[in-house]
């Protein structure tokens, strides 16, 4: 697969970033991450994204308000959520927040990419 969709994804933890660059660069994406919700916002006002992957807990800004504040520029924009704190009441939140696609940790690599593809043909 040669895609040109790219995708961004944000994670405090650099393992967890690394990991999921190279599974979905292994699929076809052109990948870039972000280690905090702040630089994410950055990355996404001077760059295009076709899909974000985006951890729920991060100091400062967090999955949910990724989520909120890069709704108001672009409000198409799909997201994937992971969260180790996998309740029934987060991924209701997540979903109401604007969250394409919530995934519990841990993570099952062919979830994200089942995830990741499901979340980019909304």
């Amino acid at each position: 697969m040669d895609s040109h969709e790219r995708i961004l994804v944000v994670d405090d933890q650099k393992n967890v970033r690394m990991l999921f660059e190279r599974v979905l660069s292994n699929e076809g994406y052109q990948v870039e991450c972000a280690a905090s919700g702040g630089e994410a916002i950055d990355k996404l006002a001077k760059d295009s994204f076709d899909l974000v992957v985006t951890d729920l807990k991060m100091d400062g800004i967090d999955g949910l308000d990724l989520i909120k504040r890069a709704k108001k520029e672009k409000d198409s924009l799909p997201f994937v959520l992971i969260s180790g704190y996998g309740t029934s009441r987060t991924a209701a939140l997540a979903a109401k927040d604007g969250a394409d696609v919530f995934l519990a940790k841990p993570i099952d690599i062919n979830d994200l990419k089942t995830a990741v593809k499901k979340a980019l043909q909304k």
